[in-house]
């Protein structure tokens, strides 16, 4: 019986695969003061070359734990605890893979928290209603026929001028970075009519966008610190694994052909089977042992604390400025201007 796959050498599969330091460099050359868009955009290749070729070893693998199945040869059962090993390290690559999906379609990806581009809203692409509304007000006040007046409420052909409202390139489009921008503008617009008023909207916008600006901080080291190193285990340790655990099976195969071939008891002592069933032995405990390193625990746990890290620095940060915030908003004068009203 033959059994033939590729030959693949390890070495020039983790060199055909981008290592840590050319992640780093690629990361390196995105603009920081731009979108974690960019960040997505380094990871997300090196991610997909890395899960294709596991799941290739994978397949390769469970047929290789299969080759002798159908046939009259007896099969040798490899030691409990290493068959547990190997469901682990499956879960294990599970985790993995969906951390890296997940975590880089949402830090990767400047506006997750912004409503807008979740919804049919964004069609309008920031046009300002508003402005929009009141200049058919203003239209209506003038109005001295009932043809104007139709032509005004049914949207005349004469040509109206729409402003469209954009975000400033240094306000990202996120939850607190619109709140900013939208506080911003409405303070510049009230500070004639209403300065208290106009002071609690600039000082909203301001800790809006430190908030935001921290968010993509946040982002950053998730996709670079997190994902950076999940996409490097896979590139290195799990690719190597791979391919022990296929040489395990591989060499049982071989074994358990040429044992087939051996009836009488003298036979088994043949130095050919001895010297297979040493090299089974050896490439199981070499399995084993990458196996074990793989799952670490506290190596694992390292990882998720750098996720926890992150999001508990950007909401300490973001309850700082709301306090520091509301102590300011407290501070506004606003007896004068309620007495005027």
């Amino acid at each position: 019986m033959s059994f033939k796959f590729p030959s693949f050498d390890l070495k020039s599969i983790q060199d055909s695969l981008p290592t840590v330091d050319q992640l780093k460099e690629s990361i390196s050359k995105v603009n920081p003061g731009k979108t974690v868009d960019q960040f997505q955009k380094s990871i997300q290749p090196f991610a997909n070359r890395t899960t294709q070729l596991i799941s290739s070893q994978l397949q390769q693998v469970q047929h290789l734990a299969n080759v002798n199945v159908a046939s009259n040869i007896e099969i040798s059962e490899l030691p409990s605890d290493y068959l547990q090993l190997e469901a682990n390290t499956d879960l294990l690559l599970k985790l993995f893979t969906e951390l890296i999906h997940f975590t880089s379609e949402t830090y990767g990806k400047v506006s997750y928290d912004y409503p807008p581009g979740n919804y049919a809203l964004s069609k309008l692409k920031d046009a300002n209603v508003g402005g929009l509304i009141g200049s058919k007000f203003n239209q209506l006040k003038n109005v001295s026929s009932p043809q104007e007046l139709e032509k005004i409420l049914m949207g005349g052909k004469e040509e109206e001028e729409v402003s469209i409202q954009t975000t400033s390139i240094d306000i990202p489009k996120t939850l607190y970075g619109q709140l900013s921008t939208i506080a911003g503008k409405h303070s510049e617009e009230l500070k004639e009519s209403s300065s208290a008023l106009s002071l609690a909207l600039l000082q909203i916008s301001s800790t809006y966008l430190e908030i935001a600006s921290a968010r993509l901080d946040q982002d950053k080291i998730i996709m670079t610190q997190l994902n950076g190193q999940l996409v490097e285990i896979l590139n290195q340790e799990f690719i190597k694994v791979n391919e022990l655990r296929k040489k395990v099976y591989s060499t049982r195969s071989e074994f358990d052909l040429i044992r087939s071939k051996f009836v009488d008891e003298e036979d088994q002592e043949s130095e050919e089977l001895i010297a297979k069933e040493d090299e089974l032995v050896s490439a199981t405990e070499v399995a084993v042992l990458e196996m074990k390193k793989l799952l670490t625990p506290s190596k694992n746990v390292e990882l998720l604390k750098i996720f926890v890290k992150a999001q508990k620095e950007w909401f300490e940060l973001s309850a700082k400025k709301l306090d520091s915030l509301l102590i300011g908003l407290e501070k506004i004068d606003v007896s004068e201007e309620d007495e005027d009203i």
